[in-house]
């Protein structure tokens, strides 16, 4: 058990390392100059309205950057490893298939949350060096975008299981923007009354509700987000991710790499 887990350990921390090397550094100065040019654009404005206009685009760069790391990254982390044939050694040592899957996710989920960390820290500065007072509740909004990144990475790593690596960016990219707008679904009949309610009922049951995470206008204009929200969250991510991780594990575990 013990040797399994440091062999998981090993996995993550060098796929933290592959990330960074890769876009995660790039990600962050975009965001630092975003960061910069918003406060200097909107250093005419009154400090209370542009305060929330910040926060909304901290909050929303925030996610649209980690949102790309998650889906260009996560395809790459098995199908990547699957073309260089690096793969096959790997595979060859004591390390089971399911210890090189959750390595990978895991590794990646931690470079998401340093990457979120950083941005939440430049927000933050921003904010303080625009005169604008920081705030310890944007942590109610970034929470909920860490949970839906990890449930990205999941699908992204299932579709690469499945699939070459650009149709896995595609399906990933097609879950993400269909689940942001479930609700819209939902809603389906409403606008286009001919499409059958078993097929719009389908569609709401097989793609999560991104829009469950998304907490960023709520905080930025002063809404308090309850621990018992956040509590609901957390639940409905850990569930799908597992679902999908586990659909994921399933599918790298039958493919035959010979």
């Amino acid at each position: 058990m013990g040797g399994g887990l440091n062999r998981t350990r090993a996995v993550a921390a060098n796929t933290f390392r592959e990330s960074v090397r890769e876009r995660v550094l790039y990600n962050l100065v975009f965001f630092a100059i975003l960061m910069t040019l918003a406060g200097l654009l909107l250093g005419q404005l009154s400090v209370r309205q542009d305060e929330k206009i910040l926060k909304d685009i901290g909050l929303g760069a925030m996610d649209l950057f980690g949102t790309v790391i998650a889906v260009f990254i996560g395809t790459g982390l098995v199908s990547k490893e699957i073309e260089r044939r690096s793969l096959y050694p790997l595979l060859a040592k004591p390390l089971s298939r399911g210890e090189f899957f959750l390595g990978k996710f895991a590794g990646l989920g931690f470079t998401l949350l340093v990457n979120l960390a950083v941005m939440l820290l430049g927000l933050l500065l921003t904010l303080i060096a625009t005169g604008r007072r920081p705030d310890a509740g944007l942590l109610t909004a970034v929470y909920p975008i860490f949970l839906g990144l990890l449930l990205t990475v999941a699908f992204a790593m299932l579709f690469s299981t499945l699939t070459t690596a650009t149709l896995a960016v595609v399906l990933t990219v097609g879950v993400v923007l269909v689940g942001r707008f479930a609700d819209v679904i939902r809603g389906m009949r409403e606008v286009a009354p001919g499409v059958p309610q078993p097929i719009v009922n389908a569609l709401f049951a097989i793609v999560p509700n991104f829009a469950n995470f998304d907490f960023k206008s709520r905080v930025a204009y002063g809404e308090v987000v309850s621990a018992g929200v956040l509590g609901w969250v957390t639940l409905y991510a850990a569930a799908w991710t597992l679902i999908v991780l586990g659909l994921g594990l399933a599918s790298f575990r039958a493919r035959d790499f010979r």
